[in-house]
This record gives structure tokens, C-alpha cells and sequence, in this order.
């Protein structure tokens, strides 16, 4: 999608989200969203598609159950199977970025300084080389001119803005997969982690005492088990030589493990405690899982404006914005 694409589709999503936050507060926990297990607040109507469908659907088409067969069955249940491992076998997990208790330290300690910050992270150059393509990027670019070095990119962005970006570029690596005959549905799983953790500010920010990055980073973890969620299937429809369908039964297996998966990484992972122990008090019915379900389902509507509004334009349209 070309810059100037984007950044039209973009200002949709911000009116999307404008709207939204005049009307509720936080999404209703449903089980459509983010964790079946979470128990709603609110009483407010939840959105019409939740984000698996929502993610599914983008990558595959409608969701149908046409063309499903035994083996597809066989392939989901086998899938869940596989999952249901990764509690007693958490060596088969992803496996942590190695800076990342450093930089969690440094981002939540308040006496850290920008040329402290920019320090650690140039300690790993492909680290750093991500963080500047993300800063530069147009979902976070906020002047016409490039964001050319780590010190700026905190000037400009800020502690609270870098605490995202740097979350955000030391997770990327970790999610890239192929996503086989399921496509491009990795890649819509990064691009709606992007919308979420953005979505995870903005319902933090509307909560008195609540740790916006603490949030932030739940959202990712839960979309880093929705990546492995979407390796086990790959494989088991690989083994069984099987085209990916839109099924509602994937998107119930990526409801059901994308969070459970996450809370296992973050338990195999050496956080630091003042992060641990936000984790901790986000357990289902929580008001931190609550806005965790809250930006999962902003981030999928704003993923499905930003397609629609892409789908929507003409050919020469398309061609002008790339350009």
C-alpha cells in the first residue's frame, strides 16, 4: 500500500476511532473477541464481526463452510491438539528477543534519558534498523521529514511513543511466518497488531491509574500465540495437502489459544517484575483484559476500514497514491 494510500485510509480509522470513543468506553467483553474465558463489564452491543473472522476473512474471503471435509475437521482438531502441548513443552514457544528485559527496564524506569534509551537499543543493529523503518513509517510519521537516527526518533516520538515502537520491533522478527496455504493471514495478524497496540493506548488513556504499556504489550503477546495458532494450522493443512477455507472453526480456535498462548510466552519469558506483575492482575474479567478485548476489536475495525477503503478506490486511484 503506497504512502499516500495509507495515510488517506488511515484518517478514516482515526475518524473510526473518534466515533467510537464518543459512544462507549470499552467494547463489551464478548466471546466473539478476544478471550473466551474474559467476562463482560459493560453492557454495551459488541461489534459485528469479531477479529478472527474479521482476519480470516480478509485473507481468504467469506466465511463459509463450502468445500469443508473430513479432513479439514481432522486438520483443526489435530491443530488444537498440538496447542494444547505447548503447556507441558514451553521450549516449543518463541523464544525471547534477547534485549528485551533490558529494555523493558529501561522504558518503564522514568529517570531514563532519550540518549540512554537510543544507547541500548543501537546495541543491536537490527534492532534499531527495524525501529527507524517503523518510525518512518506511515502510521507513525509525524513530519514530512525522515526520521534518520534512534536519537531523534525519541525527540520526536517521545518515551511513551518509543515504548510502542520499540515493543513493536523487537516482536516483528519473532512473528514473521509463512503462512502457507493461509497466505497473507500472518501478515494481517502483524498489521492488526499495529492497529491494537495503538487502540491499547488510546483505552488506557481514558483509564485513571492504568499502565498504557502494560497493555500494549499484553496485545502483542496475545497476537504473538495467534502467529503460533496460525503456524499449527498451516502445518497440519500442509501434512493433509488441504486449501485454507474461511471456516468458523478456525476462527474459533484462534479466539480460544491466541490469548491462552500469549499468557504462557509472557510466563516463559524473564520480565521484569513491575511488567509481571501487570500481567498478573489481567486475568479474565480483569479491567486490563477488558481493554485488552477493547483494542483488539478497534484494531480489527480499523484493519477492516483501512482494506475497505483500499478495496474501494479504482485502478487509477491506486495508481496515484503509489506513486
Amino acid at each position: 500500500m503506497g504512502t499516500g494510500l495509507l495515510a488517506a485510509a488511515l484518517a478514516v480509522v482515526a475518524w473510526w476511532w473518534r466515533r467510537a470513543s464518543s459512544t462507549r468506553h470499552v467494547v463489551d467483553a464478548m466471546p466473539a473477541q478476544c478471550d473466551a474465558d474474559a467476562t463482560s463489564t459493560t453492557t454495551v452491543a459488541p461489534p459485528e464481526r469479531g477479529w478472527p473472522v474479521v482476519l480470516l476473512e480478509l485473507a481468504l474471503g467469506p466465511s463459509t463452510v463450502d468445500g469443508r471435509t473430513e479432513a479439514h475437521d481432522e486438520a483443526i482438531v489435530a491443530a488444537g491438539r498440538s496447542l494444547e502441548r505447548f503447556a507441558s513443552e514451553p521450549n516449543r514457544l518463541p523464544r525471547r528477543p534477547q534485549l528485551l528485559p533490558q529494555l523493558l527496564g529501561a522504558l518503564n524506569d522514568e529517570t531514563s534519558s532519550a540518549s540512554q534509551l537510543a544507547a541500548l537499543v543501537g546495541r543491536d543493529p537490527a534492532l534499531a534498523a527495524n525501529l527507524l523503518r517503523l518510525a518512518n513509517s506511515a502510521l507513525y510519521r509525524i513530519y514530512p521529514a525522515p526520521v534518520e537516527s534512534l536519537e531523534r526518533a525519541v525527540t520526536l516520538i517521545g518515551m511513551q511513543g518509543m515504548r510502542q515502537l520499540v515493543a513493536l520491533a523487537l516482536m516483528q522478527p519473532v512473528m514473521r511466518a509463512d503462512g502457507g496455504v493461509f497466505g497473507r493471514l500472518p501478515d494481517l495478524v502483524w498489521e492488526h497488531t499495529q492497529y491494537a497496540t495503538l487502540a491499547a493506548r488510546e483505552q488506557a488513556a481514558r483509564v485513571h491509574g492504568v499502565d498504557a504499556f502494560a497493555v500494549q504489550l499484553l496485545v502483542l503477546l496475545q497476537w504473538l500465540g495467534a502467529i503460533v495458532v496460525v503456524q499449527a494450522l498451516r502445518d497440519e493443512h500442509a501434512r493433509r495437502d488441504l486449501v485454507a477455507l474461511p471456516l468458523p472453526a478456525i476462527a474459533d480456535l484462534l479466539q480460544h489459544w491466541a490469548p491462552r498462548l500469549g499468557r504462557l510466552v509472557a510466563q516463559g519469558w524473564d520480565l521484569p517484575a513491575r511488567t509481571w506483575q501487570a500481567f498478573e492482575r489481567a486475568g479474565p474479567g480483569s479491567e486490563l483484559a477488558t481493554l485488552v478485548q477493547a483494542a483488539c476489536a478497534d484494531g480489527a475495525a480499523a484493519l477492516d476500514t483501512v482494506h475497505a477503503t483500499d478495496a474501494a478506490r479504482s485502478p487509477a486511484q491506486l495508481a496515484l497514491a503509489a506513486s
